[in-house]
């Protein structure tokens, strides 16, 4: 006989279940730090009414066109995901 203990069993993840509500935490989070986001850059251009043109600048050069290529590139790989064959 031998004085080694019992192995200790590995102890595994249950699965995640995949549906839209494992992804209602992550959505709150997000439109949380957007809101608090938008209030500091708001009493920021209270405060120097210049910034609120480089605000607008800075929206419309980066912001619009990644938000636009977001929610196109989502809508595509949403498209090719429901018509590909589950396996």
């Amino acid at each position: 006989m031998s004085d080694r203990p019992p192995p200790i069993p590995v102890a595994t993840r249950p699965a995640r279940p995949r549906s839209q509500q494992s992804n209602a935490g992550t959505a709150i989070a997000l439109f949380g730090l957007l809101f608090v986001g938008g209030a500091l850059l708001g009493l920021t251009a209270l405060v120097m009414p210049q910034f609120l043109g480089l605000i607008l600048v800075v929206g419309g050069v980066f912001v619009l066109p990644a938000a636009f290529h977001y929610l196109v590139w989502g809508w595509w790989m949403s498209q090719i995901k429901d018509d590909s064959p589950d396996d």
